[in-house]
C-alpha cells in the first residue's frame, strides 16, 4: 500500500481508502472521474488551447484601420489645399478674363461713340448736348413725336411761318405752323413740349 494526499485537506491517506478519515472527502469518486475517458457525445466539447492567433489577427486589422484613417485624414488636408489653390487660380483667371472683357466693352463703346460723333446725329448732339442721343438720332431722321421740344422742331424746320397764342383757362397755349411741310401745325404750352400736331 502506498500513501496519497487527500485533495481537500492534504492529509496522508491509504490509496485504498474510499473516504478521507479526517475531512470525509470521497477519494474513489475523484479517482473514477479522473480515470473515465470523456465520451464523444458529451455536452461539453473539449476546449482548444488558445495559442494567440486570434489576438494577432485582431491587432493586425486594428493597425490597418489606423493606417487607413491616417491616410484619409492627410489626404483630406492635401485635397483641401489643392481645392483652395485651384479656387484661387480660377479666381485669378476669372478676374483676368473679366478685366479683358471689360476692357473690350470699353474699347467697343469708345469706337461706337466715335462713330456716333461722326454721324449726322452726333453732330446734332455736339451742338445740343442737353438732348439725348436717341432724340438726336430721331431728329437726324426727320422724325416728329409727341413730347419733343419746340427747339428740336425749329432745329429741323427752321423758324415757323407763324405762331399763334391762345388761352383756354389752363395757361397760354401756342400754335406754330410751317406751311411747306406735312404736319404743318404743332401745339405746345409754356414748357415748350409738343403736345399735339395736325
Amino acid at each position: 500500500m502506498s500513501l496519497i494526499k487527500c485533495p481537500r485537506c492534504q492529509n496522508q491517506i491509504n490509496n485504498t481508502d474510499v473516504f478521507c478519515p479526517k475531512c470525509g472527502y470521497s477519494i474513489k469518486e475523484k479517482d473514477n472521474s479522473q480515470k473515465q475517458p470523456p465520451t464523444p457525445n458529451s455536452s461539453n466539447p473539449p476546449k482548444k488551447k488558445n495559442n494567440g492567433c486570434g489576438i494577432i489577427v485582431f491587432l493586425f486589422f486594428c493597425i490597418l484601420f489606423i493606417v487607413f484613417l491616417v491616410k484619409n485624414c492627410s489626404g483630406t488636408k492635401d485635397s483641401s489645399n489643392f481645392t483652395t489653390e485651384t479656387t484661387q487660380q480660377l479666381s485669378k483667371e476669372d478676374s483676368i478674363k473679366n478685366k479683358q472683357k471689360n476692357d473690350s466693352i470699353i474699347k467697343q463703346e469708345k469706337i461706337e461713340e466715335e462713330k456716333f460723333l461722326k454721324s449726322k446725329a452726333g453732330k446734332i448732339h455736339k451742338k445740343h448736348p442737353e438732348w439725348s442721343k436717341e432724340d438726336c438720332i430721331s431728329i437726324s431722321k426727320n422724325q416728329i413725336w409727341i413730347g419733343m421740344e419746340y427747339e428740336m422742331l425749329v432745329y429741323m424746320r427752321g423758324k415757323p411761318d407763324n405762331v399763334n397764342t391762345s388761352n383756354y383757362g389752363d395757361g397760354p397755349r401756342y400754335q406754330a405752323c410751317w406751311h411747306d411741310y406735312d404736319a404743318s401745325c404743332f401745339y405746345f404750352g409754356q414748357s415748350q413740349i409738343i403736345t399735339s400736331y395736325n
